[in-house]
């Protein structure tokens, strides 16, 4: 593919991925407008993020990214071997998932326990028997999880990108659809004391979202002529080599689902601060989503042509376009959303979202998170490249570092902080341990290939961001005043961006930014030694 064939790839996962995520916005409003950011609300987005924990320390790693060079080569040769060994793969990783959803179910008491360390003793006790059986329901989704997870692997491995970004869509329509119906079967302020059948229902949103959302994805597989069925018995002899090949991956994703629980279990002692998290986690995830995910997305299979052809130089060429590209893309957004995050969140906290420091909460998690949205997006283009080059280890032991960096800056911080300063932690822990994971794996990387994969302009372009969004913050809290009103705050939303854009506009302008952007056909484009990356995190 072409420089213009690839930005065409992201750019039509970017359209759906937005439409996707502008519905997953109806989600995350409707969670905190019907639950609040309360104690009830804590319970159901920890329960329903369980799952999500145990899938990412257990299986995603080794079913995701890794696994589409595999997927990548087995099509090559024929897409019937294709078939054998990711039937082989889905049927172990199902029956292993399906092992660890019965321990997790017959634990859930104690699980539900660790989930409410913290919480004042007059709501603990109601939480966790509401906590306990949400997981019920919501542990075996980690066997959807692997079922749509190989899907993934298969159709971006085939170039096929849409129906993975639509997906979400169908988690949302679902989900919204069972809380609203709760909310018509409860008074205006629900309860962690609720009847069998609002429990029941709570239960049919999180997991009737994750079948709808699996479902989108198996069967859109299997539309594309690709016969994908769990196999246990009989496996292809590539199936062995490819889980071995993706086991570091497994340590890869474990980073997220450490720095998930640690978010879980440091915010559900703040009233709300696990669902203001996660519902700015949404927030911060769209522009990740829309803009850098399809980047990394399309150029992945592009990589492993390259890397296998030996072709290093142009590799490295493509990897640097890569991160100035969702570079080019990340810096003003994380501009401007650090610079609206409290307007922002005052105007979308709606129903009992809105209430005490429902806003407060949701503007301190988005505004720290959105620091790391680069970081984030550069360390999983780089651990991509990587796989690219049959090295999972080398992402794997970073992720370590990416792990233990958040979790201890969470463990140390907790005790010092409360209320919404320990939501404020949460984000900055994830945004600086994501900074170090990149910043390593960029010098790793490097080092490896011979020349650095980092573009030039990326120091000045963020220091620019930098400004940008210190001068974009001051505006916007001018424009809204001491007492702000939605009037005000849409103002000031307003008044920022445009701060924010004309200042990056005219930094782009005087840097001559058009002249140095990095091109996919010229890959000796202002090379500096990689010694120069290792410093400052430049690169040619």
């Amino acid at each position: 593919m072409t420089e213009a064939s690839t930005l065409r790839s992201a750019a039509g996962m970017g359209a759906i991925t937005a439409v996707s995520r502008v519905v997953g916005f109806g989600r995350v409003l409707v969670v905190a407008a019907v639950l609040g950011t309360t104690y009830l609300g804590n319970a159901f987005q920890s329960a329903n993020s369980v799952s999500n924990v145990v899938f990412e320390l257990v299986a995603a790693g080794a079913l995701s990214s890794v696994l589409v060079p595999v997927f990548v080569d087995l099509l090559a040769r024929g897409r019937g071997e294709a078939e054998a060994v990711a039937g082989g793969v889905l049927g172990v990783a199902m029956g292993g998932l399906g092992v660890v959803a019965v321990v997790g179910v017959a634990a859930a008491p104690v699980l539900a326990r660790l989930l409410t360390l913290g919480v004042p003793a007059e709501v603990a006790d109601d939480q966790r028997r509401l906590i306990s059986f949400l997981l019920v329901f919501f542990i075996p989704q980690v066997v959807l999880y692997a079922a749509a997870t190989v899907a993934t692997g298969v159709l971006h491995a085939r170039q096929r990108f849409l129906a993975v970004a639509a997906a979400p869509i169908a988690n949302t329509v679902v989900m919204v659809g069972c809380l609203l119906v709760l909310r018509q079967a409860t008074d205006a302020t629900p309860t962690l004391d609720l009847t069998l059948g609002e429990r029941a229902l709570l239960a049919a949103a999180g997991t009737g979202g994750v079948v709808a959302f699996t479902g989108v994805i198996v069967i859109a597989c299997r539309a594309s002529g690709f016969h994908l069925r769990p196999r246990l018995r009989n496996l292809h002899p590539g199936v062995g080599p490819a889980l071995r090949r993706a086991g570091w991956g497994v340590v890869l994703h474990s980073s997220a689902g450490v720095l998930l629980a640690g978010s879980l279990l440091v915010g559900a002692a703040v009233e709300g601060g696990v669902v203001a998290y996660q519902a700015a986690w949404v927030f911060f995830l769209a522009p990740y989503a829309i803009l850098s995910q399809p980047v990394h997305t399309a150029i992945l299979p592009e990589l492993v042509v390259e890397a296998r052809s030996g072709d290093l130089e142009r590799f490295t060429g493509s990897v640097r376009w890569a991160v100035e590209r969702i570079a080019l893309a990340l810096v003003p957004v994380t501009a401007v959303l650090v610079a609206v995050a409290a307007p922002a969140m005052r105007i979308v906290s709606v129903g009992r979202a809105g209430v005490g420091d429902g806003p407060a909460l949701l503007a301190a998690a988005l505004g720290t998170l959105a620091v790391g949205l680069l970081p984030y997006g550069a360390f999983l283009l780089l651990a991509r490249a990587s796989y690219a080059l049959d090295d999972s280890r080398t992402p794997g032991q970073v992720a370590l570092v990416v792990a233990g960096a958040g979790a201890a800056t969470m463990a140390i911080g907790a005790p010092l902080t409360h209320g919404t300063a320990r939501i404020a932690l949460i984000g900055a822990a994830h945004s600086a341990a994501h900074l170090v994971g990149a910043v390593v794996l960029s010098v790793l990387l490097s080092r490896r290939l011979g020349g650095p994969v980092v573009p030039r302009l990326l120091a000045p372009l963020a220091l620019a961001g930098a400004v940008a969004a210190a001068a974009a913050w001051t505006a916007g809290r001018a424009i809204a005043g001491a007492d702000p009103t939605r009037a005000s705050d849409l103002l000031a939303c307003l008044g920022a961006a445009l701060v924010a854009t004309a200042l990056l506009g005219a930094a782009a302008v005087a840097g001559g930014l058009r002249g140095r952007l990095a091109s996919r056909s010229s890959v000796h484009v202002a090379a500096i030694p990689v010694a120069g990356v290792e410093g400052a995190g430049g690169g040619g």
